[in-house]
């Protein structure tokens, strides 16, 4: 066989990086013999990992990936599982409200003691608690699970549900988040465009690394916890009858993690699931409206909002400025191509002011100064301030495949939709 024939792997520099940083925690020993795509030894089986040899890794091609050459002796990933599992439990009231069966906890608990996890996933689970993901990834995973018993999936796919929610960051592992740096804007963030790769990432590591029957599927879940029943999402913008059960619950659960390190969680993710009907999985959406009614009725109270006129009427103006600006985009001659990212940008933002003129927040009328109501209003423009430029992202995206003339066209929409926006949620949130 050629050289050119054989398959040839590279060390990711973000990977090393973090890899580094647990082997100053633990001992990291190579199983399997890691060597170049000619043959030639550079690791023998049973070495240690030791910092000289990064350098070599980075520079050199190699025979397989990685992460299937090595294993961590000292590391058990069941315990680690099992201690955060509770710690999770105790600490998270909408788990234990959606886990309040005793059999279901038990049975979340039984499948993540009997996670098939070979030596690749083991160390790449190890390396998300080093990053601190590994917190998000399990409460999505313990949700995903509560979700898929609540709405009566099969035990069968637990497993995959499972594996899928615990793994379905690892693309950042990839990727230069973890700490400030100029890669990511100097606040250990990941600009948005990286960060949408990372399902990709996470797909094809899976598949590369992971050992399951259902491999496929369980890879393909997590391609696909970003995605949306009505195509607003991504990598793919995946619609309904092409994304599987698994995908779409972590998808409700993936959301829920990141809005639950948020003030005044439960109403956000109560807007969040609701403001722009079929989004998400159905059955889903139900079971969580449940449990957040069940858990505002205990909830304390919650310090006196800020007042949320001067947010809205600023939402507002924006709402017209981009109406606006659709509306020239219009009059302009557009390509085909341009047409079409115009019609969708269109329709999608079109969806977003229908589904905050349903909540009543419109500028022509009055509306009450009682707490509960200017939490809801300042929480409703928030949301919508964060579809806006999810909008903006997808309309950005579209102009990279557009010609020069159409996308400086588009040019001032996408300014104007991704302006003047807080900053993006920490990749612990599960952004």
């Amino acid at each position: 066989m050629s050289n050119a024939s054989r398959a040839q792997y590279s060390a990711n520099p973000h990977f090393l990086r973090t890899l580094s940083g647990l082997l100053a925690r633990q001992a990291i020993v190579v199983e399997h013999a890691i060597s170049a795509p000619d043959g030639s030894i550079l690791l023998t089986s049973g070495s240690r990992l030791q910092a000289r040899h990064f350098q070599q890794l980075l520079q050199q091609l190699l025979r397989s990936p990685l992460e299937s050459s090595l294993v961590l002796p000292d590391f058990s990933a069941q315990r680690l599982l099992k201690e955060k599992s509770s710690q999770l439990l105790a600490s998270q009231p909408l788990l234990l409200q959606l886990l309040e069966k005793t059999a279901h906890r038990h049975a979340c608990l039984a499948v993540l003691e009997n996670l098939p996890l070979n030596h690749a996933l083991t160390v790449l689970l190890a390396m998300l608690e080093e990053q601190q993901l590994l917190e998000h990834g399990l409460l999505c995973c313990l949700i995903s699970l509560g979700l898929a018993l609540r709405t009566g999936q099969s035990s069968a796919l637990l497993e995959q549900i499972a594996l899928a929610a615990l793994f379905h960051d690892i693309g950042e592992l990839y990727l230069a988040a973890g700490r400030p740096s100029a890669a990511t804007n100097g606040t250990g963030t990941l600009p948005w465009r990286q960060r949408m790769v990372h399902p990709l990432i996470a797909y094809r590591q899976m598949l590369q690394l992971g050992q399951h029957p259902q491999l496929e599927a369980i890879a393909l879940a997590m391609l696909q916890h970003h995605e949306r029943l009505d195509g607003s999402g991504y990598p793919r913008r995946e619609k309904e009858k092409q994304l599987g059960i698994a995908g779409q619950l972590i998808a409700v659960a993936d959301l829920s993690c990141r809005l639950l390190q948020k003030s005044h969680s439960c109403q956000r993710l109560d807007i969040a699931l609701r403001i722009i009907p079929g989004e998400f999985h159905r059955p889903a959406v139900a079971v969580m409206n449940r449990v957040l009614k069940q858990l505002g009725k205990n909830a304390p109270n919650t310090p006196t909002p800020p007042p949320a006129m001067a947010a809205l009427h600023a939402l507002l103006k924006r709402i017209g400025e981009i109406t606006h600006l659709l509306l020239n985009l219009q009059e302009e001659t557009l390509t085909v191509a341009g047409q079409a990212a115009l019609g969708r940008c269109m329709g999608q933002f079109d969806t977003i002011q229908r589904s905050l003129f349903s909540t009543g927040m419109q500028a022509n009328q009055p509306l009450g100064q009682e707490e509960d109501l200017q939490l809801e209003i300042l929480l409703v423009t928030e949301e919508i301030n964060w579809r806006l430029r999810n909008l903006g992202r997808d309309l950005s995206l579209a102009q990279d495949r557009l010609g020069p003339d159409d996308a400086m066209l588009f040019q001032p929409l996408s300014s104007v939709l991704l302006a003047s926006l807080q900053p993006e949620p920490s990749v612990q949130a599960g952004a």
